[in-house]
């Protein structure tokens, strides 16, 4: 939502901008490091966010080609660059955005310790710092005409994971699961069509672990970044969320779940009422608005909006950092942290608070996780 604004004006600023704020200006040794050649470090990590930082790299002077791809591909390629489906070596990043939290490493596949070492009790290898930037949510994403159709504007969570998942966490079959038809939920008879995110995605990760969700069901499109073989209306220079929100806003059939970035004039987020097994429920349909997103930093809060999530910038502190991921870092969290947030909010995500800028606990959301 609103990404290309903020892509644009952040060009103008990184070309045109010179002695303000900070990292922002490009010239003397930000103009030595080949900004926007071929030569740029690819920089990998949550889809969801990628818009985000195309615009704080360019803002911040750092030459990263910022790709998406995935939180899981992003969090490989801190470690020892397994499970980044060949996208980087081991320890080719020091930052990672993420739409969740650090995993804890995999021994078979997927991402291990960098250099081969092990992780401590708490799956974190070592330098590993979680960083908090934002707060976010999950959303079920119709075409806005069947948003108002349905009751209550949503549907429970046991009936979204119903739709999605035919097995539950624990790999036991869901009782009604995958219906085909929006007949099952009130509407009209017509067929269900459904879009998710890709494996190495951190929002089908959380996504799952809110839901408790296991297998998908048969059926389920699966959208891939950048991909010339995402459905009409997707291109092959969208991104994942960007294309989930066309296809939502595009076929009043569809539903699909993304972040908050999927947003479009068209198409609508979902009510959600949370219902057992999910805890806590909900007394209430639950719109996924700033108010019901930041109950989730609330102790003893209620009616929270069930599908809430953190936002990452997740770092190694001790392995080499090189020039432009430095850049970025000391952009962010030294010198234009308003600037960063003011770039989160503007696409959708939703500042952890009112009272600073990146105030989501500790030193700017620094630690504010699984790992500290």
């Amino acid at each position: 939502m609103n990404s290309m604004k903020w892509v644009m004006s952040a060009t103008v600023v990184a070309m045109s901008v010179v002695g303000c704020g900070g990292q922002s200006v490009v010239g003397g040794q930000q103009a030595e490091s080949s900004r926007g050649q071929a030569l740029a470090q690819a920089f990998y990590g949550s889809d969801t966010l990628k818009d985000t930082f195309i615009a704080g790299a360019l803002q911040a002077g750092s030459g990263l080609s910022v790709e998406g791809k995935g939180s899981g591909v992003g969090e490989a390629c801190m470690r020892n660059g397994v499970g980044s489906s060949g996208f980087c070596s081991a320890g080719q990043q020091t930052l990672a955005p993420m739409s969740r939290d650090f995993a804890a490493p995999k021994t078979a596949s997927g991402a291990t310790c960098l250099g081969g070492a092990a992780a401590d009790a708490k799956g974190c290898c070592p330098g590993e710092r979680s960083n908090t930037v934002a707060l976010d949510a999950v959303n079920a994403f119709v075409k806005t005409s069947t948003y108002t159709a349905l009751a209550n504007n949503g549907l429970t969570t046991q009936e979204l994971r119903r739709i999605f998942f035919a097995t539950d966490n624990a790999n036991v079959a869901i009782p009604g699961a995958c219906p085909t038809d929006w007949s099952a939920f009130g509407l009209p008879s017509a067929p269900i069509v459904k879009y998710r995110r890709d494996d190495l995605s951190g929002t089908t990760d959380t996504f799952k672990s809110l839901l408790k969700g296991g297998a998908f069901c048969p059926g389920v499109t699966v959208i891939v970044d950048e991909s010339a073989a995402n459905p009409s209306p997707c291109t092959a220079s969208d991104g994942a969320t960007a294309c989930i929100g066309k296809l939502t806003e595009a076929n009043a059939n569809a539903i699909g779940y993304a972040g908050d970035s999927a947003s479009r004039p068209g198409n609508s987020k979902l009510k959600l009422k949370a219902v057992a097994p999910i805890s806590p429920t909900t007394s209430v349909y639950v719109e996924s608005n700033a108010t019901n997103v930041r109950k989730l930093l609330q102790a003893g809060a209620t009616d929270i909006y069930p599908l809430s999530r953190r936002l990452f910038l997740n770092e190694n502190r001790t392995a080499a950092r090189s020039f432009d991921e430095a850049t970025l870092h000391e952009w962010i969290y030294d010198t234009n942290s308003e600037d960063f947030e003011a770039i989160l909010t503007e696409q959708g995500f939703i500042a952890c608070s009112d009272l600073g800028a990146l105030d989501c606990g500790g030193d700017k959301g620094r630690g504010q996780g699984l790992c500290n």
